[in-house]
């Protein structure tokens, strides 16, 4: 017996008579709770605001136009609302401690409830500056290891316009690797037309891993232009924020007949929409003379209590840039 010898359990062979039964070992799944938060949302706006109009057109949420500002300010909000939400989804992190207790309070000493999200449930962590194809083939083949037990294995890699370029290049580069004879083709894979109206294309989405798991790329415009990459170091070459290389491996896989990546509501709460009317009924509620305020004006609120669930939060992946 050395110090630091690895063993493994193989099989117990026993005597030939009178041999006694031995003991087993076993395992059994843990239960990992976690807390959902609720976001919300109000505008206010005075009685004569529904009336103003813009010198141009606007857009709105029918995808036509409008010159009726308020019509457009409603469609903002509830954009920005959408927005919100996501940013909770990706970026929340949970206001409570170990054994549940809350370490936020509001105003009213009720405790401010937020649940984790994405990037603080996954584990995994790991930087690059510049993607290559044995980065990706590496880090897939060892995350997703453990990854026997999963049905209808699937592999989301979300990312923004940088990662996507990244992910690209790194294919392209290992296509064209002189040493990697058995990729080359004699087929137009990337050139369109003819003679003088030649055109460039194609670029790679997704990645087939020797193990069986497939990576498709899907672009998170929140990566590129949300608050947190508006505030992201730049990058050297491009310009683009950090965050929009930001790589985020998600095992969306299926565990005991249920999807690992869950979107939690609590029911009745799943999106909540209402008006305090004043002098006036927003648009969008129906109209009535009584009056909930005395106010020349009206307000509308928000509210959505849901959360974003990651089941197995050890096959998945966190990959950063940092590139200087």
């Amino acid at each position: 017996l050395a110090d630091g010898a690895l063993w493994g359990m193989l099989f117990a062979n026993v005597g030939v008579d009178f041999s006694r039964g031995n003991a087993s070992n076993w395992s059994a799944p843990g239960l990992v709770r976690s807390k959902i938060g609720t976001v919300r949302k109000s505008y206010h706006f005075s009685g004569n605001a529904k009336d103003y109009v813009a010198e141009f057109n606007l857009p709105t949420k029918e995808g036509s136009t409008t010159k009726l500002w308020m019509d457009y300010e409603e469609y903002r909000h509830m954009l920005k609302f959408k927005e919100e939400c996501e940013m909770y989804y990706w970026y929340g992190q949970k206001t409570y401690d170990a054994d549940g207790s809350n370490r936020m309070l509001d105003e009213n000493g009720q405790p401010v409830i937020s649940g984790p999200g994405l990037f603080e449930q996954i584990i995994n962590k790991d930087t690059y500056s510049s993607l290559t194809q044995k980065k990706i083939e590496d880090v897939i083949g060892d995350l997703f290891y453990g990854m026997t037990d999963a049905t209808d294995k699937q592999v989301t890699l979300y990312t923004g316009i940088g990662g996507a370029r990244e992910f690209d290049k790194a294919m392209k580069n290992y296509y064209g690797d002189t040493s990697n004879r058995y990729l080359q083709t004699t087929e137009s894979k990337f050139i369109t037309g003819s003679g003088r109206s030649l055109g460039i294309t194609g670029y790679f989405t997704s990645y087939d891993h020797v193990d069986g798991h497939r990576v498709n790329v899907v672009k998170v415009p929140l990566f590129d232009h949300g608050p947190v990459a508006q505030a992201s170091t730049k990058h050297p070459d491009t310009g683009l924020p950090l965050e929009s290389y930001r790589m985020t491996f998600v095992d969306q896989s299926s565990y005991d007949g249920e999807n690992n990546l869950q979107m939690i509501n609590k029911k009745g709460r799943e999106m909540l929409r209402w008006a305090v009317a004043g002098s006036v009924v927003p648009k969008g509620f129906a109209e009535s003379d009584t009056r909930a305020s005395d106010i020349d004006g009206a307000s509308v609120h928000m509210l959505k209590t849901a959360g974003i669930l990651l089941r197995r939060f050890d096959t998945s992946l966190d990959l950063q840039c940092v590139a200087s």
